[in-house]
């Protein structure tokens, strides 16, 4: 069927919710169309291409914009004149100014980025690096699929990443859902503790002294959470993993994977330990954090991620609107309330302090950094949200830099996370 469309009707256009023209059609003199898109690589992975098979929005939205809501006065002089109907177009949630920053913010990392409205879903700009230029993707066919960087892989949807100290939050929730002490909780941190017979550090082995509960979540203190994990079974690890949306498909309307968590009974002290830090068999896709992260902004309600917010007919008139839409309760309030606390002293006097200093915005946050081979690269990531008490806006945003060399300081995710924000702000 959408062969036959494409006989009849000319592609409509991509726009960002700025009013940029993100992919069109063009026709040259010999009447070829070819999709041209103006801002090449910035917008390659949520937009894709059409070249070499459907990618991104271009596919998931491939009948919408091959259909033609013109009048059938028009469609019928077109069929007269041999003129193919102009297709609709497409109005995205992507805003290009915020893309752009945080383009310029990735340029020099592998990894994924997403700023996302925390009430409505709406994703106002989504990043993976490396990337593809979709003008040019017929003639870089052959080195896009040597390539061993997975150029075509939107990282933000798609990578599965080990969470490292994002998975806290997750780990803080599963303790306080069974009715886990916050009053009484306390901890003496030497810098790393022996499990099964190896030695499991905090980050650059700090010793942080005695904390409490709030000190372990702000500070990010692994030894903490390993014995928080003495208090947590297996099935109750899992039971929060699960309502969480671990092992199930997120509700996108572009390619994604299932984030994977995986701990049971029969499991070492060891595999244990790790699992509560992050680290063990569990990984994440960014846009999964970004649901888990909105849904504690969101009163503990997950919001369906949107890409569109409406599709156009030639003469701009609005043939359907995409409403936002809660997906599920992922925390009763009083846990979000809980959690955003928890989050607002990583940022007030933890890990990620550097984010305490803007002027319209509160941040709350987790950071991480995820150790990923034997020379202990680790990816680097942010995740959190930030409010706008005089505009009632609230952004979530997820930062991670991959393979990041051992003893790279200070955290790439935070230094980009802080470019995004100072274009919110």
């Amino acid at each position: 069927l959408q062969n036959l469309l494409s006989e009849s009707v000319v592609r409509g256009n991509i726009y960002s919710s700025d009013g940029e023209l993100l992919a069109t059609t063009v026709t040259d003199d010999e009447g070829n169309e070819s999709r041209y898109y103006p801002l090449g690589q910035e917008f390659c992975h949520i937009v894709g291409s059409v070249d070499k098979g459907l990618y991104g929005l271009e596919s998931s939205y491939n009948f919408e914009l091959l259909s033609s809501s013109i009048s059938p006065f028009l469609k019928i002089a077109n069929d007269f004149s041999g003129k193919k109907d102009p297709g609709d177009s497409i109005v995205t949630t992507l805003n290009a100014e915020i893309q752009h920053t945080v383009n310029q913010a990735m340029s020099s990392y592998d990894g994924a980025a997403i700023v996302m409205d925390s009430k409505t879903g709406d994703v106002l700009a989504m990043v993976s690096n490396p990337g593809y230029d979709p003008n040019d993707i017929a003639e870089d066919w052959e080195d896009i699929q040597s390539s061993e960087s997975s150029v075509l892989l939107n990282r933000a949807t798609q990578g599965l990443y080990t969470p490292g100290s994002i998975f806290k939050i997750i780990t803080l929730y599963a303790y306080l859902e069974q009715g886990g002490s916050e009053e009484d909780y306390s901890y003496d941190c030497t810098g790393s503790v022996e499990v099964d017979g190896q030695t499991i550090r905090c980050n650059n082995s700090t010793a942080h002294g005695t904390v409490d509960l709030r000190d372990s979540f702000a500070y990010s203190c692994n030894c903490s959470f390993i014995n928080l994990g003495k208090q947590i079974s297996a099935g109750q690890m899992q039971k929060a993993a699960k309502k969480l949306l671990f092992g199930q498909k997120l509700p996108l309307n572009v390619e994604s994977n299932q984030s994977r968590f995986s701990l049971k009974k029969e499991d070492t002290d060891f595999m244990k330990a790790q699992t509560m830090f992050g680290q063990g068999e569990t990984l994440m896709s960014p846009m999964h954090a970004a649901m888990i992260v909105s849904a504690v902004a969101n009163d503990g309600t997950a919001v369906k991620p949107k890409f569109v917010r409406e599709i156009k007919n030639v003469d701009g008139k609005v043939v359907k609107t995409e409403e936002s839409r809660n997906y599920k309760q992922l925390f009763q309030p009083e846990m979000a309330e809980k959690l955003k606390d928890y989050m607002r002293s990583v940022v007030e006097y933890g890990t990620a302090q550097r984010l305490n200093q803007y002027e319209n915005l509160t941040v709350y946050g987790k950071t991480g950094s995820a150790e990923v081979d034997s020379e202990r690269n680790f990816h680097s990531w942010f995740v959190g949200f930030a409010e706008n008490e005089k505009t009632d806006d609230n952004y979530t945003i997820v930062v991670i830099t991959e393979k990041m060399p051992q003893g790279t300081s200070p955290a790439p995710s935070v230094t980009i996370a802080n470019q995004i924000l100072k274009v919110l702000d």
